[in-house]
């Protein structure tokens, strides 16, 4: 019998299936074994053809991170970006000669996640894959075979990744048992799990307000540091370096895992009249950007968003352990903030020119709001925060009026 421990959780109403796009192949290197070096590297022999040498093809790793402890290797991508074994039709040659099992282990894996808990291990997809951001192919609680595959995959790349939830926090220095998180996160992953015609992130705040509830009342969210700086101020100098971390101008070259917390804090001392934001080399200013109104969105792009939204809390990779020891409060509103970036993209791409406003409910704005997530999932999965960090988005990100302030901004 499966212990309560491993039992798998899987998400409702999430497709996924390879659309065999070849966009997992691009850019970034892939962690590997000495096993994927070695069958690689018989692999290479067998094929023939004009793939680069060993020296070329793989860089040696010394991870510091334990969790890494298992890759000795990095499959480096060619000059082009693409992997070496990637065809012109955006086929994976190993996969296509000699199976499946040929590959490296992590693009085995991909784009599946598993995040381990007191009530079992909760399955997810990255956003960062093409077939989950457009909900395309079999819906996962159809997979279960294959997810438990993937979860034994999973347990044997990361044998050291035991997540911790017992110093889970409603704020800051307030502890949360997970029995009561659990109790309170319910009524949140009903709400994300159906189709809306409301702002997701919109719904998300409503229904967080529970946990809000659990702050005792002597501690003042709205200003937790006591902060002398206008509001506003703090806003949108918090909204400019999030969106210039979560969606730089070079999401592969982007070397930082980051956020610039001290930048932020000395730019709010230093009380700035005017803050400005710069998209496709053009600086555009706040009351642009509130004198724009973004509007309805297609059914499209509110359901990506709901989606992403509602596979973040189920998988729990928003708070704790899931993501850099967040607090639940500020987890969730840092995962709203998430969303009224990504809306606040395509109000950039409209008042920048690159969408007009008739193309807002087309398939233009969809792609565009899909790469944006693309972009979004990529710097979460790679972000490791400092204290600082941490401590300045617990202080800021702390604030129920911040988050609705926010919320109106991507309007």
């Amino acid at each position: 019998m499966q212990s309560r421990s491993q039992q798998l959780h899987i998400p409702k109403g999430i497709r996924f299936s390879c659309s065999e796009c070849g966009n997992c192949c691009l850019q970034w290197p892939v962690p590997a074994t000495t096993d994927d070096f070695e069958r690689i590297e018989r692999a290479r022999e067998e094929l023939g053809g004009a793939f680069p040498a060993s020296r070329e093809l793989f860089r040696v790793l010394n991870a510091a991170d334990s969790k890494l402890s298992l890759f000795s290797h990095s499959l480096e991508k060619r000059a082009d970006g693409k992997c070496a074994f990637l065809t012109g039709e955006n086929r994976c040659v190993l996969h296509e000669k000699l199976g499946p099992d040929a590959k490296p282990a992590m693009c085995r894996l991909f784009p599946y996640t598993f995040t381990g808990t007191p009530d079992g291990v909760f399955c997810s997809v990255s956003f960062a894959s093409t077939a989950t951001l457009f909900n395309q192919g079999e819906f996962l609680d159809r997979q279960s075979d294959i997810l438990q595959k993937k979860h034994e995959l999973f347990s044997q790349l990361f044998p050291q990744l035991n997540l911790d939830w017992s110093y889970a926090q409603v704020v800051d220095g307030v502890p949360l048992d997970w029995a009561v998180y659990r109790e309170y996160e319910a009524p949140v992953l009903s709400c994300l799990e159906q189709e809306s015609a409301r702002r997701a992130e919109a719904l998300l705040f409503e229904k967080t307000e529970g946990f809000r509830k659990l702050v005792p009342p002597e501690v003042n969210l709205d200003n937790m540091a006591d902060f002398e700086a206008r509001p506003k101020l703090i806003d949108q100098v918090l909204i400019k370096h999030l969106l210039r971390f979560y969606v730089p101008v070079d999401v592969f070259g982007e070397s930082s895992m980051d956020f610039q917390a001290r930048s932020v804090l000395e730019e709010v001392i230093r009380g700035s009249e005017k803050v400005e934001l710069v998209w496709m080399s053009k600086g555009i200013g706040f009351g642009q950007i509130f004198s724009s109104d973004l509007g309805d969105l297609s059914d499209q792009c509110r359901d990506l968003l709901r989606r992403f939204l509602y596979l973040r809390v189920f998988s729990k990779l928003f708070f704790g352990p899931g993501f850099n020891y967040l607090s639940v409060v500020a987890g969730f509103h840092h995962l709203i903030t998430i969303a009224v970036l990504a809306r606040l993209c395509l109000k950039l791409d409209l008042l920048s020119g690159v969408l007009s406003r008739d193309e807002l409910a087309t398939q233009k704005a969809l792609l565009r709001l899909a790469e944006h997530m693309r972009s979004i999932e990529r710097r979460l999965t790679v972000a490791d925060f400092s204290e600082e960090t941490i401590a300045m988005l617990e202080i800021l990100l702390a604030s129920p009026r911040r988050i609705e302030r926010l919320i109106s901004l991507s309007a």
